[in-house]
């Protein structure tokens, strides 16, 4: 007898609303989560990842190291999606800000979404690596947000990163980091929901020509290489993976690329080092076998030198 349906439910400290049945009309099927404000309702519909198309690949990005863009035939192309991945500690935060930090030279705009750390730690500690991020958001070139796991739901983190490069004419968005993110979310939602919500941001922003760099942290710091533990990676473009080595006694880095959609890329490894200059990458470890076990051998004794890091 009626028209339309619409449920109105509230569980798990979310409220939610549903259209069940709109005649004359097509409508946005699913719960979709509501909150009330002072000035009124707001509804954060869910994203579709089929409602969009990929707009054109124009340019790369550069990381301004040159041996990272030999490793990416060039660098990253606009509009696609990056995951970056390793453990813990190995310096993944700090080569998507690198990208970020190049980027704002040459006059584009960028937003970083942390689910770990507050803003003014991560602008503290990429200064003292030379990578200005308080200056950025000083220039109105980068905006840093703290995502908090009690103040959002998902859908309304989906609608605040569409509000915000709309607001901020972002072309790159790092989330820091894809683990966080299903910890903060997984309270009311399952790890299939939560990939598939993620793959309609990811292509809602590819659709407006965004660059997005995801961290991925995995449990182990040498030993089995694992990309992820998400069953993400088939969302990425491009997979930049970094390692812990143990070699003559020492922990060291490298990094490798294992993905790259469209383009070729450099198959080698290269040691990965963070000083207070900056990021340092060395020349392709050649010499070298067992890199992605953490145990690598020198294949020549003679050739054990530090492999062009300074």
């Amino acid at each position: 007898m009626v028209d339309g349906i619409i449920c109105l439910n509230y569980e798990n400290l979310e409220n939610t609303l549903e259209i069940s049945k709109y005649r004359g009309s097509g409508f946005n099927k699913g719960k979709h989560t509501m909150k009330f404000k002072n000035n009124g309702i707001e509804v954060y519909p869910q994203l579709k990842a089929s409602n969009y198309d990929i707009a054109p690949i124009k340019h790369k990005i550069s990381s301004g190291i040159s041996e990272i863009d030999k490793m990416l035939s060039g660098g990253i192309e606009e509009g696609t999606v990056t995951m970056i991945t390793g453990p813990s500690g190995v310096g993944k935060t700090t080569l998507g800000t690198q990208f970020i930090k190049n980027s704002a030279e040459k006059g584009k705009k960028s937003i970083i979404y942390t689910f770990e750390e507050n803003s003014i730690t991560l602008m503290d500690r990429s200064k003292a690596i030379n990578i200005p991020l308080e200056e950025m958001v000083d220039n109105n070139k980068l905006l840093v947000k703290k995502v908090n796991p009690f103040e959002y739901t998902l859908d309304e983190f989906s609608y605040e990163v569409r509000s915000d490069i709309n607001h901020h004419d972002a072309s790159i968005v790092l989330i820091d980091s894809i683990s966080s993110y299903f910890l903060t979310f997984n309270r009311n939602h399952g790890s299939v929901d939560l990939v598939r919500r993620l793959h309609s941001l990811c292509d809602y922003l590819k659709s407006q020509g965004v660059t997005v760099f995801i961290t991925n942290e995995i449990k182990n710091i040498t030993g089995e290489f694992i990309v992820t533990s998400t069953e993400t990676s088939y969302l990425a473009d491009n997979i930049i993976f970094l390692r812990y080595l143990e070699m003559n006694g020492k922990l060291e880095k490298a990094i490798g690329v294992l993905k790259k959609r469209m383009s070729g890329f450099e198959n080698t490894m290269r040691r990965y080092r963070i000083t207070s200059e900056g990021i340092n990458v060395g020349e392709p470890l050649n010499n070298m076998r067992g890199i992605l076990t953490g145990n690598p051998e020198f294949l020549d004794e003679r050739l054990g030198n530090n492999n062009g890091c300074k």
